[in-house]
């Protein structure tokens, strides 16, 4: 699939679970239960142990698109790539992943809590701009003055994404709305998959019934 193509796509289902998990198996089974919620987009950590390994065996999913998160170097991003993620992620102004985001023809997702660093991205041609961490940057309320200052800019939010404020973000706008590493590898460990399951679920009917009523 394209770059903007998956942007797409992301556009239309939103939200992205972040795997931050102290096993490789605890991220394929916080992966399972997302999938089965109803998310599509998945986003392994380079904090996961054996992370390309994951990455690898979940881009053979048909049902899923799979990224890269934290990443922090060139060689990191190219790892994991060649395993098959289609879209990388970085918490900071990480601008060398770029151009090897471009190359490889997948997206980039690029870090910035100010007002400079989001056109710094934007400049240098990052596809989305990742908010982070967005609760504490001022949530919806910051997202909605960066987003009318920014025009055009495509936005990630991560950081203290609820229930409470997912519909905001979407009406807001924002592209990928982060599902917290914190709270899926809390209620898998707590509730097991069945509970996380039944905890994603609703993420899932809100959005789309926001882009269903924002006619987005």
């Amino acid at each position: 699939m394209s770059r903007d193509g998956l942007i797409q796509e992301m556009e239309r289902y939103r939200l992205v679970a972040v795997v931050r998990s102290k096993s490789s198996e605890e991220a394929i089974k916080t992966v399972e239960a997302v999938a089965e919620a109803g998310v599509k987009f998945v986003e392994i950590t380079y904090s996961v142990p054996g992370a390309v390994t994951v990455i690898k065996e979940l881009a053979k999913r048909g049902d899923l698109f799979v990224g890269a998160g934290t990443v922090l170097s060139n060689e990191q991003a190219e790892q994991a790539i060649a395993a098959g993620a289609c879209f990388i992620v970085s918490p900071t102004l990480e601008l060398n992943l770029i151009p090897i985001c471009r190359k490889a023809g997948v997206v980039c997702v690029t870090g910035a809590a100010t007002a400079t660093e989001i056109l710094t991205a934007m400049r240098a041609g990052t596809d989305l701009v990742k908010l982070f961490p967005a609760d504490c940057l001022g949530g919806t309320n910051f997202v909605g003055h960066i987003a009318n200052t920014f025009s055009g800019a495509r936005f990630m939010v991560s950081g203290g994404v609820s229930l409470a404020n997912v519909k905001e973000y979407v009406e807001a706008g924002v592209v990928g709305l982060a599902l917290g590493s914190a709270f899926l590898r809390g209620v898998l460990s707590g509730e097991g998959h069945s509970g996380l399951v039944r905890k994603v679920v609703p993420f899932v009917k809100l959005v789309k019934k926001t882009l269903a009523k924002s006619n987005f």
